[in-house]
């Protein structure tokens, strides 16, 4: 617990002595595992151990996510996203993922999702939260905020752990994983990790295998110079069927959770990631970093074949059969990040540049076959992007101590975004009537597609963040006020429309700009207890919103919508008892996120944003009944949300329950996931207007059973 409360505080609320904040913060080059944190600027951050993460049975990174506070999940068809501060239908564009400190977020805005599948959970050392902004530092798309997630690299002596997991829900899911780190050298560190799930999944006949392999080697060249490699590679192979339809299950009940959609869907997923980073101590108030990167992540449908509703220019067609077989989506990253820091006598300097080539790749042919008494409808569409967007930036942060009680923490960053790369569309359709009354010279068989377009994507976007924070420090606590504004430059896919049967057309689309209003404090009474309170305002203009359906290629359009609020509160809080025997962690976050000007038909004032749940509640109850026997409980709480038309997605908990046997070595957990079998939806979309992902529904997995075990030498 103190650990815990110590992680929390000592980054966010400098109360120790001037020259015991200089020596633990530059000692971190060497010494700490994570090697900085995530923001130590006068906000609120809330961070998870290694220790809160073990041991609960979880089979990914998405359960994990569940239970911490501030964070749910978005899904607008192609996957969850994370979610802070109500960013909803564009959490997977506006609140930034990192994996040690390099944003894994997908280019693609229409079809990209965040691949946190792709991180091994038992390779997670930490995970830090900072709802709410961080632009200056972390540029673009934080409107929502950052969340940050860090594996260790340095152990100082051999160190092996592995484990096997067992999960059932509808079939049996088997994990393993397995870790090894240890010095091979003198001043030499390295750790290889590897992760295997394969099984069944909740729904009939689906099944998956999973892989994940991580290494590092980290290289102290001296007391004040470090050199770390990092390279990590997932595949998953998963077969699965496409989600429910409301026109065949009129009548939503429990017994639909294990139900397999209409269609099969094969889908192949990589992702490779390498990174080399150089840190030196340049002297005793300053250090240098410098991180190169490259991540590629590939998804291939080997097969996705589905028969759903489709819409033709308003038209239903029943029982439609789509193909997207050997559709593909591909992101590529390659970058540079340096990170200057002075340490002086009244604060803290902070000079950085980003540089990031960011490249997405979408190919996506479509046959759709609909056949009647009275008509046929054939049509083959093939859509193929090839996006690029070259970001640089350069920001500097100072944090200003001009005494114990108060410091103030300002900052401006510079961003130029350059586009480049093409659109193309291809498309060849043909409508038969068969209607015997037809007049013998009308004709029969109507050509509705012979087109091929093409589209270059060009433009440039500058774009100014700048924040101003003022902390006051007290013996019990401190108090801060925040204002930042910051931005969200388009992704490269957003800067066409493209009306029903013509070409592309530019839409001179404008970048987000936000601003954002807050007031926060941290309270703690001793080693025993923590508790913190936010409350925030969030003010967004020229909000990027798409309609239509970019899934089809049948038209679309993407418009900076009027203006859009986001405020709220949260409030989270430790405790323990009895020596640290038990423990207790509680949060709530209220959210209230809607449209107030709208320049779309699709949306009114005063409309909600999509897919935001208006509170989350968690309370997680650990308790020690002896020296190897232990209980406990999470609990998450989910508020109701709006799909894209508005209709409402009703509010769901979650609980699981556990028991644990430790040992020096070795320990076992088992326990029940989602006790009381709770209904709620993984994906919900009431929206006629979507002809691909509209009309249909997802349950989410129901009650299951879980035991893990795991050796630590």
């Amino acid at each position: 617990m103190k650990r815990g409360l110590l992680l929390i505080f000592c980054t966010l609320a400098p109360l120790c002595a001037e020259d015991d904040i200089k020596e633990e913060q530059l000692d971190k080059i060497i010494n700490n595992p994570f090697l900085t944190k995530l923001d130590e600027l006068n906000r609120n951050t809330y961070a998870v151990d290694k220790e809160m993460i073990n041991n609960k049975g979880y089979n990914s990174t998405f359960e994990l996510f569940s239970y911490i506070p501030f964070s749910g999940f978005s899904n607008n068809g192609n996957g969850p996203n994370i979610d802070l501060r109500g960013q909803g239908i564009n959490a997977n564009v506006s609140t930034q993922v990192l994996l040690n400190g390099i944003a894994i977020n997908m280019l693609d805005s229409s079809h990209g999702t965040t691949p946190l599948q792709s991180i091994g959970i038992h390779d997670i050392e930490s995970i830090e939260i900072l709802p709410g902004g961080g632009a200056v530092m972390y540029g673009n798309g934080t409107r929502g905020g950052v969340v940050s997630i860090n594996t260790k690299r340095r152990y100082q002596s051999l160190y092996l752990t592995s484990g096997i997991n067992y999960k059932y829900a509808n079939g049996l899911s088997p994990q393993a994983d397995v870790k090894i780190a240890s010095p091979i050298a003198k001043d030499l560190y390295a750790q290889l990790s590897a992760q295997a799930n394969i099984g069944s999944g909740y729904r009939d006949n689906d099944t998956k295998f999973t892989s994940n392999l991580a290494g590092s080697l980290t290289y102290d060249i001296s007391k004040d110079q470090s050199l770390s490699f990092d390279i990590s590679y997932y595949s998953g192979d998963e077969h699965t069927s496409p989600v429910l339809r409301f026109s065949d299950y009129p009548n939503i009940t429990k017994d639909l959770r294990n139900t397999p959609g209409n269609g099969i869907i094969r889908i192949y997923q990589t992702r490779f990631s390498t990174g080399l980073e150089y840190l030196i101590k340049l002297s005793q108030n300053q250090k240098l970093k410098i991180n190169t990167y490259y991540q590629n992540h590939n998804s291939l449908y080997k097969q996705n074949t589905q028969t759903l509703d489709y819409s033709y220019q308003g038209r239903l067609l029943p029982n439609t059969n789509v193909v997207q077989d050997h559709a593909f989506f591909t992101d590529e990253k390659a970058g540079l990040k340096a990170n200057y820091q002075l340490l002086h006598n009244k604060g803290h300097l902070i000079l950085g540049y980003d540089f990031l080539y960011n490249k997405a790749l979408r190919n996506l042919p479509l046959t759709i076959n609909y056949n009647s008494a009275a008509m046929s409808y054939h049509h083959q569409i093939h859509t193929y992007v090839d996006a690029k967007k070259f970001s640089n930036a350069i920001y500097a942060i100072e944090k200003y101590n001009p005494n114990k009680l108060f410091s103030i923490t300002t900052g401006m960053r510079y961003e130029l975004a350059n586009y480049s790369g093409y659109r193309r569309y291809d498309g060849n359709g043909i409508l038969n009537l068969n209607r015997p009354t037809m007049p013998p010279n009308r004709p029969s068989s109507i050509p509705i597609d012979q087109s091929h377009f093409y589209h270059p994507i060009t433009g440039m976007r500058h774009n100014i963040a700048a924040e101003l924070i003022p902390s006051f420090h007290f013996s019990w606590g401190d108090l801060y006020l925040k204002y930042e504004h910051g931005f969200r430059s388009p992704n490269p896919d957003n800067l066409a429309n493209k009306p029903i049967s013509n070409n592309y057309q530019d839409n001179n689309l404008k970048s987000e700009n936000y601003d954002t209003f807050e007031i926060g404090s941290k309270l703690f009474a001793n080693d025993n207890f923590m508790f913190m309170a936010t409350l925030f305002y969030t003010l967004t203009q020229d909000e990027i919103f798409t309609t239509g359906s970019p899934h089809s290629g049948f038209g679309f359009s993407t418009q900076n919508l009027g203006l859009t609020h986001r405020g709220g509160i949260e409030l989270a809080s430790e405790q323990s008892f009895f020596e640290d025997r038990l423990r207790l962690i509680e949060s709530f976050t209220y959210i209230d996120a809607r449209i107030l000007k709208s320049s779309l038909t699709t949306y009114a004032p005063n409309d909600l944003i999509p897919y935001v749940s208006n509170y989350k509640a968690t309370i997680n109850i650990d308790y020690k009944l002896s020296k190897y026997f232990s209980l406990y409980t999470q609990n998450s709480f989910n508020g109701a949300q709006r799909d894209s038309a508005q209709n409402k997605i009703k509010a769901y908990n979650l609980t699981d329950i556990g028991i644990r046997f430790t040992t020096k070595h070795f320990s076992i957990t088992g326990g029940i996931a989602n006790l009381f079998n709770s209904f709620y939806y993984s994906f919900y979309n009431a929206d006629s207007t979507d002809s691909v992902v509209g009309l249909a529904f997802l349950p989410a997995i129901g009650r299951s059973y879980f035991i893990q075990g795991r050796y630590q030498f």
